[in-house]
């Protein structure tokens, strides 16, 4: 068995609610498209005990949460930049949360721990109430920051790990931000290296 398998099962397992972060490229290739979904519905079967996040984004997510919502779409959640984000794409069952309905404390956190994952990006941050072209950049910043710490008052646990499809550099874009929160908070990261096998 896949050593990474076993390393998620465990950790999975060992908690009584998990979360599962689902995330990735916004560009997944045709080919890689239906794995995604197969893989979400394996894990929503494997772990009925276990609930899946995304941040309803075009692409990985998309893709991730169809699996999980043919298993059970009440386990799925959504973190959004915005009220109306993709509302279209997102099953009615689906537990939804945007940015703006955090508190002006919480969102001091995530600002912290967005400029510490992604330092390049500190203006947007810091300036987003400042300047208004700004804010909806930042919405997407700290709207990765809440899907891995998660926000008591909306009742979102913190991931207990993430799994994520990545289209080139990890690292890149808001993929590579939400990966660096996580590794950050020392959230266990999987990449398609460590899962695509897993269901063979």
């Amino acid at each position: 068995m896949n050593t990474q398998y076993i390393q998620f099962k465990s950790v999975v397992s060992g908690i009584s609610q998990p979360i599962i972060l689902l995330a990735g490229s916004r560009n997944v290739p045709a080919v890689h498209q239906k794995k995604l979904t197969q893989l979400a519905s394996f894990l929503a079967m494997s772990f009925p005990h276990a609930l899946f996040r995304s941040g309803n984004a075009d692409g990985s997510d998309t893709f991730f949460a169809e699996g999980v919502n043919a298993v059970d779409p009440s386990r799925m959640q959504l973190v959004t930049p915005t009220k109306g984000h993709r509302k279209a794409h997102r099953h009615p069952v689906n537990y939804a949360v945007e940015v703006d309905r955090v508190s002006l404390v919480q969102e001091e956190a995530l600002a912290y721990h967005t400029n510490a994952a992604t330092p390049k990006n500190a203006r947007i941050i810091n300036k987003r109430n400042e300047i208004p072209q700004l804010k909806s950049k930042a919405r997407y910043l700290l709207r990765d920051t809440l899907m891995v710490l998660g926000d008591p008052e909306l009742n979102l646990a913190p991931a207990t790990l993430g799994l994520f499809f990545v289209d080139g550099d990890p690292l890149s874009g808001g993929t590579g931000h939400t990966i660096r929160v996580c590794q950050q908070n020392q959230i266990p990261v999987f990449l398609p290296k460590d899962w695509w096998r897993w269901m063979e």
